[in-house]
């Protein structure tokens, strides 16, 4: 919560796989887990916070700990899919997020869950070869924090690569204000 002068809200945890993420529309839309252990705050909430910023920390076992950020963060409505956008990011992890070579491609991506295929994959249900994670999928992912616990992915060509879950400790993702 003191990251970068404070005030953030934790809208994803994962440390210890206590919390089962493969969730159907509802559960993601609401939220679910427990805020002590892992959660995820709704994507409801998170349109409803209306944020600027997005945060996105992993922690490896060894205790190194990497970030991105994201400026002019926001999740739209339920209507639109709970589209995800995103302005310029930074970091130590590379933007994962970005598809392909444009940062705006994932500008309209939407949410998607194995009861509520939205992805952009005409030929797999993205959430469901992911274990029933729910994700803003492109087809399929670079980014996966919601995966069973032990698959987390965030990998970038310019970036360390946590493709072997086996490395990766804790994940947060927290939103604020500017």
């Amino acid at each position: 919560m003191e990251t970068e002068g404070g005030g953030w809200t934790v809208i994803l945890k994962r440390e210890d796989g206590s919390v089962n993420f493969s969730r159907n529309w509802d559960d993601y839309k609401y939220g679910f887990g427990n805020a002590s252990t892992e959660y995820w705050i709704g994507n409801e909430m998170m349109h409803n916070l209306s944020a600027s910023r997005l945060y996105v920390m992993i922690t490896h076992i060894n205790g190194s700990v990497f970030y991105q950020t994201y400026g002019h963060f926001y999740v739209a409505s339920e209507a639109t899919g709970y589209k995800l956008y995103f302005g310029e990011q930074s970091g130590t992890m590379g933007n994962a997020f970005m598809y392909g070579s444009s940062a705006t491609q994932l500008h309209s991506k939407e949410f998607s869950t194995v009861d509520r295929d939205q992805d952009r994959n005409a030929d797999i249900n993205c959430a469901a070869l992911s274990g029933g994670a729910g994700w803003w999928y492109n087809s399929c992912h670079r980014a996966l924090l919601t995966g069973p616990y032990g698959t987390t992915e965030w990998t970038h060509p310019w970036s360390p690569v946590f493709e072997d879950g086996t490395q990766v400790k804790a994940v947060r993702m927290m939103m604020k204000r500017k």
